[in-house]
C-alpha cells in the first residue's frame, strides 16, 4: 500500500496513484479491506460489462472483520460501501476507511458507542447506488465524519470533513515504521477524532 513500499527502498511512494485512478472516467477502483471484500471485488471485476476495473490489494497483514457476517461483508462491498461497525448508541460520528485502514478504523471505534465505521472499498460503485441506500450508509444527519487512507486526502473530502491521509512522500524504512510515522495507526486516528468538535 502506497507508503508501505518504503521498505523496498523508494522514498517517493505512490501516494497519489489510487486517487489518480479513481478520477479516470468509467473505471471502478477497488481497495478491499479483508478476504470477503476481496471476493466481492473479484466478482465485480468479472461481472461488470460497462467498463474496466482496477483491483488494488495490500501486501500488509490485515485483520478480518469477523464481527460482521461474511455474506453481509460481501454484499455490502458489492455496493461500494457498507456499515462495517454499527453504532450501539445514538449516531454521533462516522469513520470512513478503505483497504488496510479499515482495521484501524474498527480499533479506533471500539470504545466509541456512538461511532459507525463505513468501509468504502469502491467509491464509484457506491456512487451508483440508490439515494436511499447511500443515505442509509452515510446519513446526512451525521456531519461529524472522518476518513482515513494511506494516500492523498483530496477525494475523501466529498464524504468527510476531516481526513487522515498522506499528502507527502514517505521515506525508506520497514512498512510498519513508515505507516506509524505517517499516522496510519488506530492511535493517531483516535487522537484526530478527539480533536474534532
Amino acid at each position: 500500500d502506497s507508503i508501505g513500499v518504503g521498505e523496498d527502498g523508494p522514498t517517493h511512494q505512490p501516494v497519489e496513484t489510487v486517487s489518480g485512478l479513481r478520477v479516470f472516467p468509467n473505471l471502478d477502483v477497488w481497495r478491499p479491506s479483508d478476504a470477503e471484500e476481496t471476493v466481492a471485488s473479484f466478482v465485480s471485476s468479472v461481472t461488470r460489462k460497462e467498463g474496466p476495473t482496477a483491483l488494488i490489494f495490500s501486501r500488509q497483514n490485515m485483520d478480518q472483520n469477523d464481527a460482521v457476517d461474511y455474506m453481509e461483508r460481501r454484499e455490502g462491498a458489492l455496493k461500494g460501501a457498507y456499515i462495517a461497525k454499527k453504532e450501539t448508541e445514538d449516531l454521533d460520528l462516522i469513520i470512513l476507511a478503505t483497504g488496510s485502514e479499515v482495521q484501524h478504523a474498527l480499533k479506533a471505534a471500539a470504545d466509541l458507542p456512538g461511532a459507525r465505521v463505513v468501509s468504502m472499498p469502491c467509491m464509484s460503485v457506491y456512487e451508483r447506488q440508490s439515494d436511499d441506500y447511500k443515505e442509509s450508509v452515510l446519513p446526512s444527519s451525521c456531519t461529524k465524519r472522518i476518513a482515513m487512507e494511506a494516500g492523498v486526502s483530496g477525494l475523501w473530502y466529498k464524504y468527510a470533513s476531516k481526513v487522515v491521509g498522506v499528502d507527502r512522500f514517505g521515506f525508506s524504512a520497514p512498512g510498519d515504521i513508515v505507516m506509524s510515522e505517517l499516522g496510519m495507526t488506530p492511535e493517531n486516528l483516535s487522537e484526530q477524532i478527539a480533536s474534532m468538535n
